[in-house]
């Protein structure tokens, strides 16, 4: 019983000073437009294979204002923009990608199996994508980590950022909390943003009590107003994965999330 109380007492301890810590971080400006912020998740994969060059700049044609993407490392540390830790859904073979050198993944047709009628796309580095990306578009990068403890992704994630100027326009996002955390001590002002989806591990809120993040990305099919409530007293914004369809969307708008994540853009033009 004694236990039980001072978990309790321990829980609200954090809590009141994970909101303090929360409420000094300064958010980006253009996370604060009139309605809602929309990232094309992993581009545009509606129109275009997901992940490649040519669905982020599809997305931007289509005016997006921000641009969400995978990262995987490979067995060479080589940072590249790919959402599965293996390339069966390419190749028909579950072959991880941590296993392969890069100079073995650029002759791999991202492509898909829907977008046949395109040339052949690549799976394109980080730093390449970041390299293509106009300068007033922000960046969420989601580090795809397969394991509680660091695959080596935040280090260079970092350099990279800090490489190009990016930090005041990046978000760098995961599940693990743990990854999250070691990009805060890395460097204090990118924003971080922790997932929390039921189905993964880690995937409770109090989990932010380790990463303090900037900001939260939940599943849509998994707001609830009682999830809603906890997280807006911390006063973290609030954008929920993935939107494609109209109800979806409506109810994005009507709990006042501060932004979506969606395949299809175009299906919100005039909303």
């Amino acid at each position: 019983m004694e236990f039980i109380i001072l978990f309790v007492a321990l829980l609200g301890l954090m809590q009141f000073f994970y909101k303090r810590i929360c409420l000094k971080i300064q958010v980006h400006s253009k996370f604060k437009p009139e309605g809602l912020f929309i990232y094309g998740h992993r581009g545009i994969p509606s129109l275009m294979p997901e992940n490649t060059i040519a669905s982020f700049q599809k997305a931007i044609e289509l005016g997006v204002d921000g641009i969400e993407l995978d990262v995987q490392i490979t067995k060479d540390k080589i940072l590249i923009v790919h959402h599965d830790p293996h390339i069966e859904r390419l190749t028909g073979k579950q072959i991880q990608i941590s296993s392969l050198n890069y100079e073995e993944l650029k002759d791999i047709d991202a492509r898909g199996k829907n977008f046949q009628n395109l040339n052949f796309q690549y799976i394109p580095t980080l730093e390449e994508v970041l390299k293509s990306l106009p300068e007033d578009i922000i960046i969420n990068i989601e580090i795809k980590s397969q394991q509680i403890f660091s695959e080596g992704m935040e280090v260079p994630t970092v350099a990279l950022i800090e490489k190009f100027n990016l930090v005041e326009r990046i978000v760098v996002s995961s599940f693990n909390p743990l990854v999250l955390r070691k990009i805060k001590k890395l460097s204090k002002e990118i924003m971080i943003a922790q997932l929390l989806d039921k189905d993964e591990p880690y995937s409770s809120f109090y989990w932010s009590y380790v990463s303090r993040p900037t900001l939260i990305h939940l599943n849509i099919d998994q707001i609830n107003k009682t999830m809603l409530n906890k997280i807006k007293k911390s006063g973290v914004p609030i954008f929920a994965y993935t939107v494609n369809s109209l109800d979806q969307f409506k109810k994005a708008k009507s709990l006042k999330l501060n932004g979506i994540f969606t395949d299809n853009p175009q299906l919100f033009n005039d909303m």
